[in-house]
């Protein structure tokens, strides 16, 4: 047992972040009973004055005893605040509810596009039907136990116009969806592949005292012209290296985080209809909206949506409270600064208490912190933009598009 507590312990401090207390587990189990109280029981501001003192608490604790930040804690802790305390989730929140029509053929699934021939005929055998928040508690338990784990938000209408309209999102068919799956799955493992190959013969990805602006050794240059992927990497190498180490450390994240997605998902397809994966939004958009769109597209499109909502919204209730316009300048700048400024935050907690080799935790914390702040100011520079050549200019501008996007890359890459 002290064998397995020790693995246990210099994997929480060494590897990756985890729990080290009760108090890492507390907020987790106050969330849902917050919200099975009803409102008239405790109002919204009785509610937050109950339950987010202790909550923040026990995350301070968590983050001492535990020695840091950790991704899900500060998740949690975000998510528990929106929830009780910047949301009128019992009031404002309704689940949609995806049913199969009595009067057509149970287990029949929606179209995968708009444009389908078939999308009438088969948008008929489901039906929806919106939930507000529940009066019997039965009814209230499942209620809140389906929102608690949809951080996207996808299928509920939550009382923001631009969330609202899209919901419910328009489902894939069972069919489609796997041969999407497939395609993820395939594509992304020859990306792992073929990231891992570069990656071992760069010294940077297992020298620390190999900057990332040092140039490739006429070895390594050599034994990646006589691989197999000779001709397909040959392009890769003529960018600099500040560029290209950082995006095969990004190619190998994309890769595993959709590979793993695809493939922990399609076994799910047997679920009847409520449940099924194919009626919920893929975790990635198409990269051609990064080229369309920018920042705009790889964030708010191409890239997963999972912390999307909840880390915009204090962004969103400080927007409602200054009374700005919703959609307008401000209450988007708000939305941006809040998004990214929490997302730096959450993901400084994937750098464990006393990383192995030395390097000091809060420096390598700072550096994924700052990345997604960055972005705020690439979000100025590209509105400014936007604004300079009108938005008939920017949707015409493919070339200019890339030269801006490679030039921030490698801007941010130095």
């Amino acid at each position: 047992m002290s064998t397995l507590y020790d693995s246990y312990q210099h994997l929480i401090t060494h590897l990756v972040p985890g729990p080290n207390s009760i108090s890492y587990f507390i907020p987790l189990l106050l969330l849902p009973i917050a919200l099975l109280i009803p409102p008239s029981e405790l109002s919204n501001s009785q509610l937050s004055l109950v339950f987010l003192p202790p909550i923040h608490a026990c995350f301070l604790h968590s983050c001492l005893f535990g020695g840091g930040l950790d991704v899900i804690s500060s998740d949690a802790v975000i998510w528990c605040t929106v929830l009780i305390g910047l949301q009128d989730v019992r009031g404002s929140y309704s689940r949609i509810r995806l049913v199969d029509n009595p009067e057509l053929p149970l287990g029949t699934t929606a179209p995968s596009t708009q444009e389908d021939k078939s999308a009438e005929k088969v948008s008929k055998k489901l039906s929806t039907w919106e939930e507000p928040y529940p009066r019997a508690l039965s009814a209230r338990v499942l209620w809140v136990l389906d929102l608690l784990p949809s951080i996207r938000l996808s299928g509920w209408k939550i009382g923001d116009l631009a969330h609202d309209l899209t919901q419910p999102p328009t489902p894939l068919t069972r069919l489609a969806y796997l041969r999407h799956a497939v395609l993820i799955a395939s594509t992304s493992f020859l990306l792992l592949d073929t990231a891992a190959f570069i990656a071992r013969q760069d010294p940077y990805f297992t020298d620390r005292s190999v900057s990332i602006s040092s140039p490739y050794s006429s070895t390594y240059l050599t034994s990646a012209s006589d691989s197999m992927l000779s001709h397909a990497l040959t392009p890769l190498f003529l960018l600099p290296p500040y560029v290209i180490r950082p995006l095969i450390i990004a190619t190998h994240i994309y890769a595993v985080m959709t590979l793993g997605g695809a493939l922990g998902t399609t076994p799910l397809l047997v679920l009847p209809t409520p449940f099924s994966p194919h009626l919920y939004p893929m975790f990635f958009g198409p990269f051609a909206s990064v080229m369309d769109r920018g920042l705009r597209g790889l964030w708010g499109t191409w890239w997963h949506q999972t912390m999307r909502y909840q880390n915009s919204m204090p962004g969103r209730a400080l927007a409602q409270y200054l009374d700005l316009r919703p959609g307008g300048r401000g209450d988007y700048a708000l939305r941006i600064i809040s998004a990214f400024g929490l997302s730096g935050w959450i993901h400084m907690g994937l750098v464990p208490p006393e990383p192995l080799g030395g390097v000091d935790a809060w420096q390598v914390r700072m550096a994924v912190g700052v990345f997604f702040w960055l972005q705020i100011l690439g979000f100025a520079v590209e509105v400014a933009v936007r604004d300079l050549v009108r938005e008939e200019g920017w949707n015409a501008g493919m070339g200019a598009r890339l030269v801006m996007w490679n030039a921030a890359v490698a801007r941010v890459g130095r």
